[in-house]
């Protein structure tokens, strides 16, 4: 949850909690309340908040360049397709065609 994303740029965890995970816990006892717990006052939160929701906007920004990136790479790799007329004869695999049929007898 803490190895940071290559199409993201951020962990998992950052992108849910808003903050990198501490690796090595406090040795000090921490107070229940979650502002307090982070040591964050008013104006802090509010920063807090708004690192979270910049960190998420430029998460969603990154993973839509990269299926950009992903899609460019694939077109490249892809001639263009062949425009085919009414009436013009085609071979076509039956690789992927279902065969085996369930066959029911009908006894009268």
């Amino acid at each position: 949850m803490n190895t940071v994303n290559a199409s993201t740029g951020f962990s998992p965890f950052q992108l849910h909690i808003g903050r990198s995970p501490r690796l090595i816990p406090s040795l000090l006892s921490r107070s229940p309340s979650p502002l307090q717990d982070l040591g964050l006052d008013a104006v802090q939160a509010e920063r807090f908040l708004c690192a979270f929701k910049d960190d998420t906007c430029t998460a969603a920004d990154n993973l839509l360049a990269a299926k950009v990136d992903q899609a460019e790479f694939m077109n490249r790799k892809h001639a263009p397709e062949r425009a085919y007329s009414v009436g013009e004869r085609v071979l076509l695999s039956t690789f992927y065609r279902r065969r085996d049929y369930a066959i029911e007898f009908v006894t009268s």
